[in-house]
């Protein structure tokens, strides 16, 4: 009786002691939704309280992305037929492309504070700012995973999106590919791979009245370009890599049609049409790889090729995820070695159209240094290295019309960058072209290409030299610019030996951005073949 008259009481007692669970629980949600809630306003006060201001934002879910959609689509619809070619000189194309930013700059200052979604952002365009991020090499500061997420398919988790010891690792095993002393081998891969553009551009050059021809050379710098990069990675196997390279293409074209920042995470899950082919894509792109890697597998370690897969092959073994490090890899070359190169030969070749006093200056080298006549002989890469005007060109191409964009960071801990203290999972946006027209970095000629600027190096070119960030910025400097640098100048080099080339009349000048910055319109050239009259002998 007394043990049946205690069950009440203890019925009682575990009820209470649920219900005190369930209040505790709701308690801690409710504290959770408030600090969810009152995150900005606290992040805001603490960068305000660091002098650092910003757009309020036009949205609580969105954040400040409303306004900066819908400043884009009016800048779009304000110039669809593109620009006449800008002779005095070449603006900073993010005033174009992304003119929130410029807009916010002249209303906050170099460095502010704007909103994507509910996630704090800085745009920093202050040049000691920029050099303390560039000195941090702390792991917790990386890429961020919006863009993890958002461009998966191209990436997954390569080298270049990767984050933490996961990426410190892949970088050690894969930068050695790079060094220069690697790169030093490949000129003769270059000069082989460039045969078919010199020998098109021939053809359509003779049969052209008056020997001049029209030529749009988008196609045929990335056929280079493909080529160059499919045997540097695949070897042997280069002409299956480039029908990878292809598809990869193929699947950044269709990522690249809205820009990441602007896309819901979460939607890339839906069966949409785009979605689909992109899932085909990604797929087919797997199977070839690991189909080239596996028939390499099977062949033994005696017929090991030195070449990149050859190399990322062997690196995988011990990898948690061997299948994906090799596949993720190979997908991010494409991106280091191709997209850069292709797209700075491009603009480079502009250019030089553009300013024949320097297609003449550089030429002249080009002649010196590989024999002394037009269609001189092939150049190596000691003749390369000794190339000092071409190379002050392609730096400037570079400074003009950087590929890409901004340096973006996220911190993903509290973080002391120099005297900015950054909460933790904030972003931080460094505008790449905006600092290379900075007329207090550059001078007054900021707008203007004078590849003369780059005479004594990049120290002796600007202020600030922090400021010059083509490939990114500190320990996360793109590891293809050896490749990217050596290949674009070898290609300059082979055409000037060969060809004059103009502007086209029919030429649109509208930088648009593809992930990267590319020619909306493409180039179109005027090109001439040099004949012994043309080499002053």
């Amino acid at each position: 009786m007394e043990h049946s008259s205690l069950l009440p009481l203890a019925s009682l007692l575990a009820g209470s002691c649920a219900l005190l669970a369930a209040a505790a629980a709701a308690a801690a949600l409710l504290l959770a939704i408030s600090a969810w809630l009152q995150r900005p306003r606290r992040v805001a006060g603490a960068f305000r309280r660091q002098g650092i201001d910003g757009p309020p934002p036009s949205s609580f879910l969105s954040g400040n992305l409303p306004e900066m959609q819908a400043r884009a689509a009016a800048a779009a619809v304000a110039e669809t037929g593109g620009r006449d070619f800008e002779k005095e000189g070449f603006d900073d194309y993010c005033k174009r492309i992304f003119p929130y930013f410029d807009k916010w700059r002249k209303a906050y200052g170099e460095t502010y504070l704007y909103w994507l979604r509910r996630r704090p952002a800085l745009y920093v365009s202050d040049p000691e700012l920029i050099r303390e991020i560039g000195r941090c090499v702390s792991l917790d500061l990386g890429k961020p995973t919006y863009l993890q997420k958002g461009q998966e398919p191209l990436f997954g988790r390569g080298v270049l999106k990767a984050n933490g010891a996961e990426w410190h690792r892949q970088r050690k095993l894969i930068a050695p590919e790079f060094y220069m002393a690697k790169v030093k081998g490949m000129v003769e891969l270059m000069v082989d791979a460039a045969q078919p553009l010199l020998r098109s551009w021939e053809g359509k050059v003779a049969a052209a009245p008056g020997g001049v021809a029209e030529v749009d050379v988008d196609d045929d710098i990335r056929s280079f370009s493909f080529d160059v990069i499919s045997r540097a990675c695949f070897g042997g196997d280069y002409s299956r890599g480039r029908e990878i390279f292809l598809r990869l293409r193929a699947l950044s074209g269709l990522m690249s049609e809205t820009s990441v920042i602007f896309t819901i995470p979460s939607l890339r899950h839906l069966p949409t049409e785009k979605n689909r082919r992109i899932w085909r894509l990604t797929q087919e792109i797997r199977s070839l790889i690991l189909q080239l890697a596996s028939e390499r597998r099977r062949a033994g370690a005696g017929a090991a090729a030195p070449d990149f897969l050859g190399s990322i092959i062997e690196n995988s073994r011990g990898q948690p995820r061997a299948d994906d490090f090799v596949v993720d890899n190979c997908k991010n070359i494409y991106f280091a070695g191709h997209e850069t190169s292709a797209v700075t030969a491009t603009w480079c070749l502009m250019l030089l159209a553009a300013h024949p006093e320097w297609q003449d200056r550089a030429r002249a080298e080009v002649l010196e240094v590989c024999g002394g006549a037009a269609g001189a002989a092939a150049p190596d890469f000691d003749a390369v290295a000794r190339m000092r005007t071409v190379h002050a060109v392609v730096l400037e191409t570079l400074r003009l019309f950087p590929p890409s964009s901004f340096v973006v960071r996220e911190a993903f801990r509290d973080m002391q960058l120099g005297k900015l203290r950054a909460p933790r999972g904030t972003y931080l946006f460094v505008p790449v072209s905006t600092m290379h027209h900075d007329a207090a970095i550059w001078g007054p000629t900021a707008r203007r290409f004078d590849p003369g600027r780059f005479r004594d190096g990049v120290a002796a070119a600007c202020k600030h030299p922090q400021a010059f960030m083509p490939f990114g910025l500190g320990a996360r400097t793109c590891l293809g610019q050896n490749l990217a640098l050596v290949e674009v100048k070898a290609l300059v080099a082979l055409v000037l030996s060969r060809f004059a080339v103009a502007l086209s009349p029919d030429y649109r000048h509208a930088p648009a951005f593809r992930f990267i910055i590319e020619p909306e319109f493409g180039l179109r050239l005027l090109v001439r073949r040099l004949g012994h009259e043309d080499d002053g002998h």
